[in-house]
C-alpha cells in the first residue's frame, strides 16, 4: 500500500514537471509577444498623433495666410520688399568669429 502511494506521488510529480517543461517556454514567449504588441500599439498611437499634427499644419498652411507668412519668414528667411533685416549675434558667437584661428599655425 505504501509502495502504491509513492508511485502515485512520483507519477504526479512527473506529470507536473512535464507540464511545466512543455508549457512554460510557450507561456514565456506569449508574454514577450504581448509586451511587444503593447509597445507596437504605443508606437502606432504616437505615429497617429504625429500624423494628425502634420495634417493640421498642412491645413493651416493652406488656409491661414498669416501662419504661412510667419513660417516663410521664420524658416525660410524671406522678407518683404523694402524691409531691412537685422541679425542679432550673441557676444560669445561674435568673439569666436573675431578671434584669430590658432589651429592654422
Amino acid at each position: 500500500m505504501k509502495y502504491k502511494k509513492l508511485i502515485i506521488i512520483g507519477l504526479c510529480i512527473f506529470i507536473i514537471v512535464l507540464f511545466f517543461y512543455i508549457y512554460l517556454p510557450g507561456y514565456s514567449r506569449y508574454q514577450e509577444l504581448k509586451k511587444k504588441e503593447a509597445d507596437l500599439i504605443q508606437q502606432i498611437e504616437e505615429f497617429k498623433d504625429k500624423n494628425e499634427k502634420i495634417y493640421n499644419e498642412i491645413e493651416r498652411l493652406k488656409n491661414d495666410l498669416t501662419h504661412l507668412e510667419k513660417v516663410m519668414r521664420d524658416e525660410m528667411g524671406l522678407v518683404k520688399p523694402g524691409e531691412v533685416v537685422y541679425k542679432v549675434v550673441e557676444e560669445e558667437a561674435a568673439e569666436e568669429e573675431l578671434a584669430p584661428d590658432t589651429n592654422s599655425q
